[in-house]
């Protein structure tokens, strides 16, 4: 399954949740001391990333976080003798971080794959007509240049000349591409299914639609890794 690829976290996790099942299966059949150390291994296996990051943080940052809380917690309700309930505590936290760093790693592959659909170079019209295969980087609001047909849209522009048939799903997600003509907005990152076009640029590079998409699904990786300090 995707949900397991590359997250250890969930397979942890999963083993937990399984030894909580044969550890309350172990109870119903009072085979009590046999129950406490499947509960005890469900604690060890499911709360050792937690444990390890929350006091990697509290000692970086001098103060406990929510890893150490819900960890010291657990520990309390076992100690007390409710080991079940202390490794169904350390269960759900281990399965809400599971999910949280698939998340993360959802997002990533997502930059990833936004990344690689942004072409590096454009072909700028010059003065004399002909093109020039410039760096994005390079250009500047009113450049005009040519997309071929079959070509991504360099950068967010309006068509100059001829009609194209835009896939834009690399932005909105839908499927079906979009007639558009002289004078229509097209945007960097999308890919012109229809006959070779002209375009004006309207937005520098760092300005695009495309960018925009990327910075918000960086900042919301970020956003996911921080730990909420206590």
């Amino acid at each position: 399954m995707k949900l397991f690829k590359k997250n250890h976290a969930m397979i942890a996790t999963t083993i937990s949740g399984i030894l909580i099942i044969i550890g309350i299966l172990l109870t119903i059949n009072n085979q009590t001391t046999a129950a406490t150390i499947v509960f005890l291994l469900s604690f060890t296996i499911g709360g050792f990333k937690q444990a390890k990051e929350g006091i990697i943080d509290t000692y970086q940052n001098k103060h406990l976080n929510v890893d150490i809380l819900m960890v010291l917690a657990a520990i309390g309700a076992s100690i007390i003798g409710y080991w079940m309930e202390g490794a169904l505590l350390i269960f759900i936290f281990s399965l809400s971080g599971s999910l949280e760093e698939y998340a993360t790693n959802k997002s990533t592959e997502a930059i990833s794959s936004l990344m690689q659909m942004q072409p590096e170079t454009a072909l700028r019209i010059l003065e004399n007509g002909e093109t020039q295969e410039v760096s994005l980087t390079s250009l500047k609001i009113g450049d005009i240049l040519f997309v071929p047909k079959g070509a991504s849209i360099p950068i967010d522009g309006v068509i100059e000349d001829g009609a194209g048939l835009i896939d834009e799903a690399a932005i909105s997600g839908e499927p079906i591409p979009i007639e558009k003509t002289s004078g229509d907005d097209v945007f960097g990152g999308t890919i012109n299914l229809g006959e070779a076009l002209t375009m004006k640029v309207s937005q520098e590079i760092d300005n695009t639609l495309f960018a925009k998409i990327i910075r918000l699904v960086n900042e919301a990786q970020n956003t996911s890794q921080v730990h909420n300090p206590v």
